[in-house]
This record gives C-alpha cells, structure tokens and sequence, in this order.
C-alpha cells in the first residue's frame, strides 16, 4: 500500500486541482485511485455518505483502518477545516510521500549485494574451488608422496 501511495496523492492532487470539491475528489479517487489505496477512499465515501462530515471521515479512517494514510487525512481535514488551501499542501505531500517511496527503494537495492552473497558463496565459490584450487593442491599433495630420485 505504501508503494501506491505517492500515486494516489498525486492523483488526488490532479483531482483537485482540476476544480473538484473535497467531497468530489475522494467519491472519485474511491473509484480510480490505483490498487490498495482504492479500499481506504471507498470506505471514506461510505461514511461520508452515511453523513459523516468529510473531515471526521477521514480521521475516523485514519484512527480505525490505515495509518499511512495519516498525514495525507491530516492535510485534507486541515484545509476543510480552517479553510487553507488544498493543493500546495497537497503538492507538498505528494513530493514527500514520493521521497520516502525513493528512500525505501533505495534501502531495498542496498540490501541487494547481501541477498547476492548467498548464490555466489553457495554455488560459484565450490565450482571454483573445485576447477582452479583442487588441481594445484592435488598436484602439491602427489609431488609430496612420491621419492625426489
């Protein structure tokens, strides 16, 4: 879910920007917001629509279900709230939550050279051994056993 995220912010960001109401923008991103996201946005719409306020919605979302969806709720219940504006917030959130999918990325291909230790110790290493050292330990152990005359 956290791998989506950034793209649901950013497409909730487009919505948006696009002259969608709050209310507008979650019904949709309930219906196109991509993979895991979908559910969370669909049960806000659930709530909404059983006359929950948007903004206790989201929190209630966020206390009850998924809470990586906190900071992105904190903002939208923030701007429906107090009246601050949505997208620039909402840009900024996208651009972290972006940089944290990067970072996590990135401390994933770090663990790469550990994951490839194992078939290269395990399959290469006794291969080696075998072709290039076995040859010359055998040729040292023979020349040992047998009269220099």
């Amino acid at each position: 879910m956290h791998a989506a995220l950034p793209d649901a912010v950013d497409l909730l960001v487009l919505m948006i920007r696009s002259g969608l109401t709050p209310h507008l923008a979650v019904r949709a991103m309930a219906r196109r917001a991509p993979g895991p996201t979908r559910d969370g946005f669909d049960a806000v719409v659930r709530r909404v629509d059983r006359g929950i306020v948007l903004a206790d919605a989201l929190d209630a979302l966020v206390a009850a279900t998924v809470p990586a969806y906190a900071w992105v709720a904190d903002a939208l219940t923030t701007s429906e709230r107090h009246g601050t504006p949505r997208a620039p917030v909402l840009d900024q959130l996208a651009l972290e939550a972006r940089r944290r999918r990067r970072a996590d990325a990135e401390a994933h291909a770090r663990t790469l050279p550990v994951r490839l230790s194992f078939p290269l110790v395990v399959c290469i290493l006794p291969a080696f051994v075998l072709v290039a050292i076995a040859p010359a330990v055998m040729a040292a152990l023979s020349s040992l056993g047998s009269p220099p005359w």
